[in-house]
């Protein structure tokens, strides 16, 4: 009998000290629910930041022309990728000019030394349209009579295929550093919009969850 008694108080001491030992644990426990908890509440925030990042083309292609109308050169540079840069396309001669723009405050026209925002006198409605480009021919231009040469008029937006292969930067007087920069840059491209009354075009890149301005190319057809 004095055994059982004695061994029933050696279980009960082993006991106690188990609970005692257990017992400090549940803090830490409290520690990595929380953690856990932070974890999986940081990803809904950043999906929240990336849903209201992603908008659509035709949003952001709105907000920069209106931004263009307004000669608002402050929303016109957040268009403009911090490292890619803008690349406007001109054409003073038989040659092309390629100018890279970072700042659009900064930039000068070939054409009598005018601001970018001087576009918007050319470029006064764009109204897009998703189809693709319409085909041009010189003989059928005629400017003064509002014939821009094309077989349809208006604002197109479609894939930027056909400039990723113009080339232009092959014929502007560009260094091979300059010219390996613009096709790394290339592949960024996914809208290109075409402004038949002008032929002006505006190619854009959604990088990193926003649209950018990556090429726009200044050039009267059929003028060199």
């Amino acid at each position: 009998m004095a055994a059982r008694i004695y061994l029933a108080g050696i279980c009960l001491l082993c006991w106690s000290c188990t609970s005692e030992t257990k017992q400090p644990e549940s803090q830490p426990v409290k520690e990595s629910i929380d953690s856990l908890e932070a974890v999986q509440e940081e990803p809904v925030r950043e999906q929240t930041n990336v849903k209201a990042d992603t908008i659509a083309f035709e949003t952001a292609f709105t907000r920069f022309f209106k931004a263009l109308q307004q000669s608002d050169t402050a929303t016109i540079n957040t268009f403009i990728h911090p490292t890619h840069g803008l690349w406007v396309i001109e054409q003073p001669g038989a040659m092309p000019k390629m100018s890279l723009v970072h700042d659009i405050r900064t930039f000068k026209r070939e054409f009598q030394n005018r601001s970018f925002l001087t576009i918007k006198d050319e470029v006064k409605t764009c109204n897009l349209l998703t189809e693709a480009w319409p085909a041009f021919d010189c003989a059928d231009m005629n400017y003064d009579a509002g014939q821009s040469g094309y077989s349809k008029d208006g604002c197109f937006v479609a894939g930027p295929a056909k400039f990723q292969k113009s080339g232009y930067w092959n014929y502007a007087s560009l260094s091979e550093q300059e010219i390996q920069t613009i096709k790394n840059t290339l592949p960024y491209l996914q809208k290109s919009v075409l402004h038949t009354a002008t032929s002006f075009e505006f190619h854009f890149g959604f990088i990193e969850g926003y649209w950018r301005l990556l090429f726009t190319k200044f050039i009267y057809p059929c003028s060199a």
